[in-house]
């Protein structure tokens, strides 16, 4: 069972959502929406890398300015509720 890091947040009316371990992100009009098009994304990607013999390359976090700038937008004039959840995935 892997576990993943992920952050959601509301922004501009809608949430967006990111895996931190595999750069990997969603949006949705609702969290539940962001969440699960995240999950979706995610199963997608794992899907395709083991598929592909390219387990060992399934691992890519996201770049350390991309995440500040997910987490502190420079643009952001109110305060922010993010939230972090741990996704839990299975595969061979």
């Amino acid at each position: 069972m892997q576990k993943f890091t992920c952050f959601v947040k509301e922004e501009e009316g809608q949430y967006a959502s990111l895996c931190i371990e595999l750069d990997i992100a969603s949006c949705g009009n609702t969290k539940k929406d962001a969440i699960e098009g995240l999950r979706n994304a995610i199963e997608e990607y794992i899907g395709f890398m083991v598929s592909e013999g390219r387990e060992d390359g399934i691992y890519r976090p996201v770049p350390m300015n991309e995440l500040k700038d997910f987490l502190f937008p420079e643009n952001n004039t109110f305060e922010q509720l993010l939230e972090a959840i741990s996704l839990e995935f299975e595969y061979a």
